[in-house]
């Protein structure tokens, strides 16, 4: 099937506003609850698949503490995928290790409920090659519709010893906090986005969604299921136990960080 793509060279960042020393983060429970947010990101790619807007992220290494890198998105063109109505956004990368390549675009919609993916470019030897919708492992790689509206319906249960149990639940909320990040006070629905289908965990996410919808903070943890034993490689990492699965603070670089957005220095 032939794909009426408009294709734009990969850009650079140039320049960006975060420190090269993570800020410092309180995060408190607040009992003034949040039970539902709309957030119209990609989860958790933390742009808005709209033709505004110029979306950043920074992320700080877990131990040292210092920038590792910065990623900007920017929608740069509307199009039609396979009769889609749909954002190309460019990726811009700033990075101080020798990570995996993100995506060179990507083509992405909205709707009233939704997010989602419909295309996404990568550069292999020199090549663009497309991975579109329909496709096969296409929903296997960047997943369903990520619903709009995240709800805090009590699926995530607190035991006494701090870990915590699921319920009926479906809604990936699982509290309110205050999360203070250097000058700037974010009311936020905490996010627990975890994959539970594999013995011994896949990735899991936490985030931290302010009143409007954006991404302010983010972890990402791993079971073992992916990673082996993290517990291991990482002793002092946070850890996270849900349903007996203990995630660790780790993602797929083999390293650990924590995530902030530009909404996160009060910006937009």
């Amino acid at each position: 099937m032939q794909n009426n793509f408009t294709i734009k060279p990969p850009g650079e960042v140039v320049d960006h506003p975060f420190p090269p020393t993570r800020p410092d983060v309180k995060i408190v429970e607040s009992s003034d609850k949040i039970y539902e947010v709309d957030c119209q990101e990609l989860q958790w790619w933390f742009a808005i698949p709209k033709m505004s807007g110029r979306y950043m992220w920074a992320e700080y290494d877990g131990e040292t503490q210092k920038l590792d890198a910065v990623t900007e998105m920017i929608p740069t063109a509307p199009a039609i995928i396979r009769d889609i109505e749909c954002v190309e956004i460019q990726f811009n990368e700033l990075l101080t290790k020798d990570w995996p390549p993100a995506p060179n675009l990507m083509y992405v919609t909205i709707d009233d409920t939704h997010t989602r993916w419909i295309s996404v470019v990568n550069t292999f030897d020199g090549k663009r090659v497309f991975n579109t919708i329909g496709e096969e492992w296409f929903e296997d790689q960047w997943g369903p519709d990520c619903k709009r509206r995240i709800v805090d319906d009590g699926r995530y249960e607190l035991q006494p010893d701090g870990s915590y149990k699921t319920t009926d639940g479906q809604g990936f909320g699982a509290g309110t906090y205050d999360v203070t990040i250097g000058d700037n006070t974010f009311h936020c629905l905490r996010v627990i986005d975890v994959y539970t289908e594999k013995e011994h965990g896949g990735e899991m996410c936490e985030v931290y969604v302010e009143e409007g919808g954006r991404t302010v903070f983010f972890r990402r943890y791993d079971g073992r299921y992916l990673r082996g034993d993290l517990l291991k490689k990482f002793p002092n990492n946070r850890q996270m136990v849900i349903n007996d699965i203990t995630y660790i603070h780790s993602n797929c670089t083999g390293w650990f960080h924590d995530t902030f957005t530009l909404a996160s220095l009060g910006e937009e």
